[in-house]
This record gives structure tokens, C-alpha cells and sequence, in this order.
């Protein structure tokens, strides 16, 4: 039988950053993937093999129990490249192609080098300025869209930008979320500035943007396959500083309904989506094969409120496409709830949090969706630090 094969490597965006194969993630990196090597249980196609070293068949056979959609999936530390037909990592790069090949994986099964540059290369932050001109250029509400953020390449460059701009943000051209960005709210420090000068030494330039008066997070998710583009729904979510925190699990229409209280009639979103499935057509797509979200948010400038169509393009699997996943298959479609990331840095805190949570807010499965209470979607045990944390209201 011939099965896909989904792999947990969150360090990705890292190892593009980095770029060598032999780039050897930070402790806190290796130990989220270790945590939550079972989370592409709940996003993978039915019959699917997780890749996940330290599988605990106890707390699977009870996730099966509950969750008839996961009986034919399997969980392997040791797979068997003769039986798997595709490879789906979180995100394809040099380091998670070196791992599949030690694990046995046959060369085929691999993107080539020419298609590992083409994603590195369109996953520089660059590519969102080129999709926020494409979308300006082919829209008729581009007042009420921002300007492109700007790409630096020299620390001159981002002093005239900071002294035009005053509360500015800039970003790494690669780097993981939340990560690689440095905020810049008053003057310019030296503090600063040797940050953007360290970038540009590294990564070539930075990506310069004003800092936006934020009302609301949102995305929309898409689907590249054999060079054509699908949208595969929308994603409400968090941030803290730029730092991802949890999604809201709701209906694609209540996110559509959420979004026009703000003020973004649903026809200004169709318009978006169909520009932005345009330019995913013409300039990703015959490059990559896969998930991909593009980051928008809402936002308020001089008493006017505004959508920022596309503040980032991210060519991998996303928080916000298996929240978007989980729920549509695994949540009783009249309820709403969140979906968290948690960290908890002492041992055996999270642990106890989540015999607290499970006691408190105790689960009601009903034919294979959720319809109230708490479950984590990884297995949590005493030296556990991260978990994703589903509760419904």
C-alpha cells in the first residue's frame, strides 16, 4: 500500500535563514519539534504515516478511540520508503531533505536543488512586496490598501527610512516567526542600526514597513498542486509583537462575518483572494507544491480602516492551515473554540496543567467531533515543555 509520509520540522524557517544542510537548529527549536512530532496526525490525509521517534501507542490508541478519522494513520520512527509515494515535511529545505535521505529515503522522493532555491528564494519576505504592488496595480480599492514595504540594503538606507517614517519595523529577509524582527518606535539606536547592519551582511538586505495601528489578524490559506491554485480557507489568529499565540477554531463564514464588522465588506476579501490566487498562478505555483498561507491583518490610519492584503507569504504548512484543518474535520461545525501554542520553560508544569485542564474542562466526542472541553493534540508527559492546546467553548 502506498502512503504519504508527514514529518514535524518547525525549525524550518531557521534552516532556510541559515541555508546550509548541515545547519544544526537552536536547543529550543529541536525540543518543539520533539514535543509536537505528532501534530500532522491532525492535518495529514487519512491513512497517512507520521514520522515521530518517540511514539507513545497508549496515547494514539486513545486518540483513535475518539477519533475514528485516525484509524488508518500510523505513527513510525522507522518507515518504509518502498511503501511512501510522498514526502510532506512542514517546510521543504536543504536540512529536512539530509534527514529524510539518512532515514533511507530515495533521492526521487526529494526536491531537487534547482526546486529547494526556488523555495528559499520565494520565501524571501521580498516576495509579499511584489504581491502587494501586483494586487494595487489590479484592484479598484487600493485606497484602502497600504503602500509595499520597502527592501534596504545598506544601513544608510534604513536611517533615511526611520527618520521619514518614525515608528517603523524591520524584518530579515528569512527568519522564523516572530523571530527577526526589530522594532523601531522612536529614533533610531546604534542598538538598531548595528541590527539592520548585521542583517544586511548576512541575508543581503531588510525589509523596512511602518508600524500599522493593528485591529485584526486573519490569513488566507491556499493550495499549489500541479501548478494550479485552490483556496483552502481562512485562518483568524494572535500575535504578541509579531510573535504567533493561538488561532480562533470558527466556520470560514464567521470569519467572513468577524472580518465585516471591522469594516471589509466580504466582496473587498473575494477580490483579494482572486488577486492573490492570480499571483500565486503566475509566480509560485510552477515552483512549489503544497500548503501556503499569506498573513493580512486589519488596521486603522487617520480614522480610516484599512486591510494589509498581504503581509506575509509563508511556502509551508502553517499553525493557521491545521487550526483551519482541525477544524473542519474534527470539531462539531456549531461550536467555536482556540487553538494554542503553550510553553511551559519548568519541568512538569505543563504536565500539571494539563491533568488540571483535563479534569476542569473535561472532552464530549461525539462521532468524531468535538463538541466541548479541552484536549491536547500531542501527547504531553512530565518532561513535556510545549504542547498545542485545542478548547472549546
Amino acid at each position: 500500500m502506498n502512503r504519504p509520509l508527514y514529518f514535524f520540522n518547525p525549525e524550518h524557517d531557521l534552516a532556510l535563514a541559515n541555508s546550509d544542510r548541515n545547519f544544526n537548529a537552536p536547543l529550543q527549536a529541536k525540543k518543539l519539534a520533539h514535543d509536537l512530532a505528532c501534530l500532522p496526525l491532525w492535518y495529514a490525509t487519512p491513512g497517512s504515516i507520521v514520522l515521530n521517534t518517540h511514539s507513545d501507542n497508549n496515547w494514539f490508541e486513545e486518540m483513535q478511540l475518539l477519533f475514528p478519522q485516525l484509524n488508518n494513520s500510523q505513527l513510525t520512527s522507522a518507515p518504509d520508503f518502498s511503501s511512501i509515494t510522498t514526502l510532506f515535511p512542514w517546510g521543504w529545505d536543504n536540512v529536512v531533505c539530509k534527514h529524510f535521505s539518512l532515514l533511507g529515503a530515495d533521492s526521487a522522493l526529494l526536491p531537487s536543488t534547482v526546486q529547494l532555491e526556488d523555495i528559499r528564494r520565494l520565501s524571501h519576505r521580498n516576495i509579499s512586496i511584489h504581491a502587494l504592488e501586483y494586487i494595487r496595480q489590479n484592484i479598484q480599492f487600493r485606497d484602502q490598501l497600504p503602500a509595499p514595504a520597502t527592501e534596504l540594503t545598506s544601513t544608510c538606507e534604513a536611517d533615511e527610512y526611520a527618520s521619514t517614517h518614525k515608528k517603523v519595523i524591520f524584518k530579515a529577509p528569512w527568519s522564523g516567526s516572530g523571530k527577526g524582527l526589530c522594532w523601531s518606535k522612536d529614533k533610531m539606536t546604534e542598538s538598531r542600526r548595528g541590527w539592520c547592519r548585521n542583517t544586511i551582511e548576512k541575508q543581503g538586505s531588510v525589509i523596512a514597513e511602518p508600524i500599522y495601528d493593528k485591529l485584526l489578524d486573519f490569513a488566507m490559506e491556499f493550495s499549489c498542486n500541479d501548478g494550479t491554485v485552490s483556496f483552502a480557507g481562512y485562518s483568524l489568529f494572535e500575535t504578541d509583537k509579531g510573535i504567533y499565540r493561538g488561532n480562533f477554531l470558527m466556520s470560514n463564514e464567521s470569519i467572513v462575518c468577524k472580518i465585516e464588522e471591522y469594516g471589509i465588506p466580504a466582496t473587498f476579501l473575494l477580490t483579494t483572494q482572486n488577486q492573490l490566487r492570480s499571483f500565486i498562478t503566475n509566480n509560485i505555483a510552477p515552483f512549489y507544491t503544497g500548503l501556503l498561507g499569506v498573513d493580512m491583518f486589519i488596521y486603522q490610519e487617520n480614522g480610516f480602516i484599512k486591510l494589509h492584503p498581504c503581509v506575509e507569504i509563508n511556502l509551508r504548512m502553517t499553525m493557521g492551515c491545521v487550526a483551519r484543518i482541525f477544524y473542519d474535520n474534527f470539531v462539531n461545525p456549531d461550536k467555536t473554540g482556540r487553538f494554542y501554542i503553550d510553553h511551559y520553560p519548568s519541568p512538569g508544569a505543563l504536565f500539571n496543567d494539563h491533568l488540571q485542564r483535563r479534569n476542569e474542562m473535561p472532552l464530549a466526542v461525539t462521532n468524531g467531533r468535538i463538541s466541548k472541553g479541552y484536549i491536547s493534540l500531542t501527547n504531553v508527559t512530565s518532561p513535556s515543555h510545549y504542547r498545542v492546546r485545542v478548547e472549546i467553548d
